[in-house]
């Protein structure tokens, strides 16, 4: 990953794994969703919501169209995959979402966690 530090709203790619269960696993883009204060902090980790290609018609996935964010197909925000993940998971910066799709995916992850 280098000396860049992620931002609230940018996709990443990481390496998910070893996943157990339900748990999305392997490389895949993921939106980072924690707060930049967060992200750039002393914890060394970062909050994300994983992505998919596959839409499985889940309310709680939030779709991102072609193009956004660096995402070469449409694809799927799996916000009740949401997870802390280390800084050093992190290989590439791809892009941003735009502020309709991060407001999208807040307001799913608000609702899921009851805050």
């Amino acid at each position: 990953m280098g000396n860049e530090k992620p931002v609230r709203g940018e996709i990443w790619d990481v390496n998910l794994d070893p996943a157990l269960g339900h748990e999305q696993g392997g490389r895949r883009p993921v939106l980072v969703v924690s707060v930049d204060q967060f992200n750039q902090g002393p914890s060394g980790l970062v909050i994300v919501v994983p992505i998919t290609s596959k839409d499985k018609r889940i309310r709680s996935q939030v779709a991102i169209e072609a193009g956004e964010g660096g995402l070469n197909t449409r694809s799927f925000a799996m916000c009740e995959a949401v997870r802390s993940v280390s800084l050093e998971r992190l290989s590439g910066r791809r892009g941003v979402v735009s502020p309709e799709t991060m407001a999208k995916v807040a307001y799913c992850l608000q609702v899921l966690l009851g805050i």
